[in-house]
């Protein structure tokens, strides 16, 4: 069979075909359509999924700890230095800090607000995908693309627990769209887009924020040879406009760290996990990846799956593709992310709309049945999930949310048995996608953070206006602590120095065992409060099952002297 996919080159739109050998009982590659207003339903429905996830607390360790800096940066007004706890800060670029600084300026100190920029740059990249597939794959395959990447399990958690790399996303997809489009058409805005999009990559997560549009980008021009690109005297410029907007990160760094801050931003921070140099390394094997990148890609894992390799085969079999910078530059970044001596699952957000581009390939050009209902299956399980977060682990206030469930997999259904699985597969995946998301983001979040009892200490001492010298904690911390409370809550760390603090009107904040510590030291509080805690981003059963919860909870206190 042969799809017919537009390509719009440097010459204008053209449709050059896109070749896929696939079985007889196939359907048409554009058979599951999406109108106009099912598209903006569904975007405005991804929407309502993360609007009810930016309100919950912000989660320990790197969310709070940068949410807590965001603030720092704001009341200290030095915009070039990076601090954590009042020590000279050097691991991340500034342009998280800069920009939820302003926000908290603009909007006030707010859990929304910390995470509205990097919101906003997530929906840059769910744009820039759909424009970098409609270039070459179609206006279909692009709806498909947004709203894969929109509807995945790696959206909607890094838009929930906000780090450097959902800014680093919407920057990523973006460079790749506008340096793909410039190759493609030459126009001059193509390219200073690009530039400002690797800029803004590189001062929010360093050197992988050119390297992974440059593989990508390079892919492509590799592929279709077209080297007189190179020859064009615009492209000088770019490096320059990158410099003068690395210049006031390059400064502060100098400033405050001197020459090795420089190096340590351009080599060791990125390329130094991957020699050995970086401080951050773990026991991870290369393989790490492997098993993180198939829930992170749900629901549309399999299809993920099979775009991927029918485009990487034909690629090795020389045949014609509409373009190939989205599987060579998921599979290269992939790759070097790999051999990185240090590992985390949410590394993986850069390439998860590459990822989201080949899917949509795989959706519109696979016709097996088969395959169509292991999906069906995945979305079955992902909603038998759900029910059991909402009705078994947290029963409170569960039953809108269990109505929410019910009627969305209802509609699912009809969708399936009205029109047939091969034209309504996409819309029922996404009905329970929606119903899913909304639960999470409503109901079962919500509960969980409920139990992070750094982040409940830290807003009982703002509520009671605890200022600096009324609030310490003993042997226990916490960057949600800081951010509630609204500073660094000092360090103390035994009886005696507990002693020397201890006046009328000051609160310690500690655990069972320190508790005891000062109980038996005599230094009796006259209140206390006790507060449940658990690592909420470790679950495991024993947590999550409501009858062995109590005993997986280690409580912390509030001792009021």
């Amino acid at each position: 069979m042969q799809c017919y996919i537009p390509w719009t080159g440097s010459g204008g739109p053209v449709n050059k075909p896109f070749t896929f050998a696939l079985p007889p009982t196939t359907m048409g590659c554009y058979e599951q359509h999406m109108t106009d207003r099912g598209f903006v339903l569904a975007l405005l429905a991804v929407l309502m999924v993360v609007m009810a996830g930016s309100v919950l607390d912000v989660m320990e360790v790197d969310a709070a700890q940068y949410a807590g800096m965001s603030r720092d940066m704001l009341v200290h007004g030095d915009l070039l230095k990076l601090y954590f706890r009042g020590e000279a800060y050097l691991d991340k670029p500034p342009l998280l800090f800069w920009l939820s600084a302003l926000s908290f300026k603009v909007f006030g100190v707010h859990d929304w607000s910390y995470r509205l920029p990097s919101i906003l740059f997530a929906f840059l990249g769910l744009f820039s995908t759909y424009r970098f597939t409609i270039l070459y794959h179609g206006r279909e395959v692009a709806r498909t693309a947004t709203l894969f990447l929109g509807s995945s399990a790696a959206f909607w958690l890094m838009t929930n627990d906000v780090r450097c790399d959902t800014i680093l996303m919407g920057s990523v997809i973006t460079a790749i769209w506008s340096g793909c489009a410039w190759l493609e058409q030459g126009r001059t805005w193509q390219l200073a887009v690009s530039a400002l999009a690797i800029a803004t990559g590189l001062l929010v997560k360093g050197p992988i924020g050119a390297l992974a549009p440059l593989i990508a980008v390079g892919g492509q021009l590799l592929f279709t040879k077209n080297w007189k690109r190179l020859l064009d005297m615009r492209l000088l410029a770019v490096p320059v406009v990158i410099g003068l907007l690395l210049l006031p990160m390059c400064i502060g760094l100098f400033q405050q760290h001197g020459p090795h801050g420089l190096r340590f931003y351009f080599w060791e921070q990125s390329f130094g996990r991957i020699t050995g140099e970086n401080r951050w390394k773990d026991d991870s094997s290369v393989l790490f990846f492997t098993h993180e990148v198939l829930w992170q890609l749900l629901p549309w894992t399999v299809f993920v799956l099979i775009g991927l390799g029918k485009c990487l085969r034909y690629l090795l079999q020389r045949r014609t593709l509409p373009e190939v910078t989205s599987s060579i530059g998921a599979v290269l970044v992939f790759i070097a992310l790999s051999l990185s001596h240090f590992k985390l699952p949410h590394y993986l957000y850069v390439i998860v709309p590459l990822f989201a581009i080949q899917g949509a390939v795989g959706f519109h050009t696979n016709g097996i049945r088969s395959v169509q209902w292991v999906h069906v299956v995945v979305m079955v399980l992902l909603w038998l999930t759900a029910l059991f977060l909402t009705w078994i682990v947290f029963p409170e206030g569960r039953w809108p949310f269990i109505a929410l469930l019910l009627t969305m997999m209802l509609v699912a259904v009809l969708f399936i048995s009205r029109t047939g699985i091969a034209t309504g597969l996409l819309k029922a995946s996404l009905c329970v996608m929606i119903g899913v998301g909304i639960s999470l983001n409503g109901h079962f979040y919500p509960n969980l953070l409920r139990y992070q009892a750094n982040a409940a200490a830290g807003r009982w001492a703002a509520e009671q206006e605890l200022g600096p010298g009324r609030l310490f904690g003993m042997q226990i911390s916490g960057s949600a602590l800081d951010y509630y409370a609204g500073y660094p809550v000092p360090w103390i760390s035994n009886v005696v120095e507990a002693r020397a603090v201890i006046v009328p009107g000051v609160v310690i904040y500690t655990d069972a065992e320190r508790r005891m510590e000062l109980l038996d030291a005599g230094l009796v509080p006259v209140s206390e409060l006790q507060f449940p805690n658990y690592p909420i981003q470790r679950l495991g059963f024993k947590f999550l099952s409501p009858g062995t919860r109590d005993e997986q909870l280690a409580p912390r206190y509030l001792l009021l002297y």
